[in-house]
């Protein structure tokens, strides 16, 4: 059901999360009857929310995976974690997991209240991940379907935490994770189709693996 013809507009948005506002970003096909559900993109801890999700590159179309998921059927939403992108800096804090997950909280209050959307489907990546799974933990009634990417392991042994190890004292230093350009170029050697499109029958099932 790849709807191609669909307009897409993107919608700014804002909430608060006590005294840090907070962005959100909406993409949606205008004059779509038949929607497939909302979904909402969680982002890791290399970038915000609009670069991972709304990548847009000259002939790529389907760079921007929210555009893509547009015109399959679906609403989307992301939102920049606090100390991310567009939202708030100002508080000189570790924007961990927890603090992610009401960030995450917040997000849907408002879209829930804008939109009348009961239930989501959630795609977080990396520690994106970590974040959308403990927000399901806390709010199972408010996610239909939780697909989890990249979800990084933190137990005994884990080589993610050995890696990242060797940089403690640089992380410990800054509150900001630093990315280069060797990272943003290895962007465009994504095959973007085959991801969405193993996430897209994820989400078609006619049975979810994770009920709210």
């Amino acid at each position: 059901m790849d709807q191609t013809s669909a307009a897409i507009v993107g919608k700014e948005h804002w909430t608060k999360k006590g005294g840090v506002r907070l962005f959100l970003w909406e993409k949606r096909a205008t004059g779509m009857q038949d929607k497939r559900g909302t979904i909402i993109f969680v982002h890791g801890s290399s970038m915000a929310s609009t670069p991972a999700f709304d990548f847009q590159m000259p002939g790529k179309p389907d760079a921007s995976l929210m555009d893509w998921f547009v015109r399959q059927g679906f609403d989307t939403w992301c939102v920049d974690m606090e100390g991310y992108g567009r939202s708030d800096k100002h508080r000189d804090i570790n924007c961990d997991i927890p603090n992610g997950a009401d960030d995450l909280e917040a997000a849907t209050d408002y879209i829930i209240r804008t939109r009348g959307t009961p239930k989501f489907l959630m795609y977080g990546s990396s520690s994106g991940a970590l974040r959308a799974a403990l927000f399901a933990q806390r709010h199972p009634e408010r996610v239909a379907w939780l697909a989890l990417d990249a979800f990084v392991w933190t137990g005994k042994g884990s080589p993610t935490l050995a890696e990242r190890s060797r940089k403690l004292s640089e992380y410990l230093a800054n509150n900001r994770r630093k990315i280069d350009r060797a990272f943003v170029d290895s962007m465009k050697q994504l095959n973007y189709r085959i991801a969405y499109h193993i996430l897209l029958s994820f989400f078609s099932q006619p049975e979810p693996i994770y009920r709210g």
